[in-house]
């Protein structure tokens, strides 16, 4: 008898704690959450007001922080002035 209450104790015990998880994991996001994205190539998170936003088609939609703007312009001038030296 003893033995069946501490496994229904333990089995209790476990089924909270998936469901307290389970509460957890679904929280809504907070507003901070809701105004903050990705940048598409580092993967930082910014504020959106910081990042400048591209679409591509009807439903992708990209975002980019200065510095990877910054090294993508440093990048394709790079690539530009090889491109004038080998010509």
């Amino acid at each position: 008898m003893l033995t069946a209450l501490a496994i229904l104790f333990v089995v209790v015990l476990l089924g909270s704690i998936a469901y307290g998880f389970s509460i957890v994991v679904r929280r809504p996001p907070t507003s901070a959450e809701l105004n903050t994205e990705r940048c598409t190539l580092c993967r930082r998170r910014f504020d959106k007001a910081r990042l400048i936003e591209r679409e591509a088609g009807d439903t992708r939609v990209f975002y980019f922080c200065n510095e990877c703007i910054t090294r993508l312009a440093s990048d394709a001038e790079a690539l530009r002035a090889a491109n004038e030296i080998s010509s």
